[in-house]
């Protein structure tokens, strides 16, 4: 199946598939708040080959900047900030990896470190003392509802290296059948608690990188994946997605349903597209757009957005043009592929947001915009 828009945005295509070169510049974040983190591509590539020449035995030890207790993070941490925001009374970014910064005192607290463990993409996450029932309630509660403005937003955890720990989002939309937003870890455990809450009848892509498990996931509930089809690979398994995008939308979601838009965001890549759902007031943004980390602190949520610029693999001012063009949409949350999520209170706050992270580049948010109306 193709999903077309009119054929109007041709010529516009056409003159930016030129893939451009990463740029020079390390990262972009809104202006108030601490100095965004973001590890650069050539740190990662000497972090990687560090741990590449390691013993297995020096691989697993803990890294020295833990404090001490059961939880520790080992030396094979990917820095993909998973645990991070799924635990952040626990890890935070210590140097180029994470660690545990402070020992989980309570119940709530351990148990969402031991979800932050399962969902290590690396299995870098460690405790010495584990308790066999926080074990089954972590695993009980993946997916994790994630406070929108509607009910039934998941965190589903699981992160898979495949996708450099990216994260995976479910819909619950009872009468219409689930959505899931890029791809999990396929593990039996996370499959049991989907199958409980109605399964998955489409696997949305937002591009290429994120797609780790899809086959595993469409072929279990039968579900139809969606991609655009110029994100789509034979080396991945996608060019067999039941729905391809074409052109430059917004396409309507392929059932019909009149909350979910699927937008247009080139930049990261170069047909990168997101889901923005109108009923829960959140983009599903992929490695489009997401919150802010800091050094050395634990993370909290907030507005302030970021864009990783290191890991951009087409055009750097495509992408701040796609998030211009966001401000179309009304949302209120942000929930990315990579990165922690992001929580405007309001039309105004999402104003200042968007401007602060594009007015770094030279370009202001001159006047809100208008919203598309909600149908």
């Amino acid at each position: 199946m193709m999903l077309r828009r009119s054929a109007a945005s041709a010529g516009r295509a056409a003159g930016l598939r030129r893939r451009a070169a990463p740029p020079a510049v390390r990262c972009a974040a809104s202006a108030t708040g601490a100095e965004p983190r973001a590890p650069r591509l050539d740190e990662r590539k000497v972090l990687h080959a560090e741990i590449a020449s390691m013993s297995k035995e020096e691989k697993r030890a803990p890294r020295p900047e833990n404090v001490e207790g059961s939880f520790f993070v080992d030396k094979t941490c990917i820095d993909c900030q998973t645990c991070r925001w799924m635990a952040p009374d626990t890890f935070s970014a210590v140097g180029l990896q994470a660690a545990v910064t402070k020992q989980p005192e309570t119940r709530e607290q351990r148990v969402a470190a031991m979800q932050a463990l399962l969902s290590c993409p690396v299995y870098a996450i460690h405790t010495t003392q584990r308790d066999p029932q926080e074990l089954k309630e972590a695993q009980a509660g993946l997916p994790r509802p994630w406070h929108t403005e509607a009910p039934g937003v998941y965190h589903c955890g699981w992160h898979s290296e495949a996708s450099f720990g990216g994260a995976g989002w479910l819909i619950v939309r009872p009468g219409r059948g689930n959505v899931l937003v890029d791809s999990p870890r396929f593990s039996p455990a996370l499959v049991k608690q989907v199958e409980a809450l109605g399964g998955v009848d489409y696997v949305f892509l937002t591009h290429k990188d994120d797609v780790a498990d899809h086959a595993k996931w469409a072929a279990h509930f039968g579900a139809k994946r969606i991609i655009h089809e110029h994100e789509a690979t034979a080396e991945q398994g996608t060019d067999a997605s039941e729905v391809k995008l074409a052109g430059e939308g917004p396409w309507p979601f392929p059932d019909g349903d009149e909350d979910l838009t699927i937008v247009y965001t080139p930049g990261h890549s170069d047909y990168h597209c997101v889901l923005f759902s109108a009923r829960h007031k959140a983009l599903f943004s992929g490695d489009h757009l997401c919150g802010v980390e800091a050094d050395a602190a634990h993370w909290k949520l907030d507005s302030r957005l970021f864009i990783f610029e290191d890991f951009n693999w087409f055009s750097v001012p495509e992408q701040l043009e796609s998030v211009r063009k966001l401000l179309d949409y009304d949302w209120l949350h942000v929930l990315p592929g990579h990165g922690p999520p992001v929580r405007v209170k309001d039309a105004a706050e999402r104003l200042k947001a968007v401007g602060d992270l594009v007015a770094r580049h030279g370009t202001p948010v001159a006047a809100a915009p208008r919203i598309r109306p909600t149908r």
